[in-house]
């Protein structure tokens, strides 16, 4: 499985603890356990080009996102948020 906090990137400007705040929190809220959240969110920052095909998770966030500290991967875990809650 791969961990977010695994994951290296230029504009990964969170650090390692808020990511695995980020995730826990996710997972309590979605009735999920850490790891399934955390192999998902890393999925879809795999499945593009790091960023989420750019258009996702970038595109998604288009203006400065507090929440995430414009961080691919916390911008990833708000769109798979938003997926599940749908």
């Amino acid at each position: 499985m791969t961990e977010l906090t695994d994951i290296e990137g230029a504009d990964f400007t969170a650090d390692d603890e808020k990511i695995q705040t980020a995730v826990e929190e996710a997972a309590d809220d979605l009735g999920m356990t850490p790891e399934k959240v955390e192999e998902e969110v890393a999925y879809i920052l795999d499945s593009g080009t790091g960023r989420a095909n750019n258009e996702g998770v970038a595109g998604a966030a288009a203006a400065d996102n507090e929440d995430t500290d414009n961080d691919p991967r916390l911008e990833a875990l708000e769109m798979f948020k938003l997926r599940q809650e749908l």
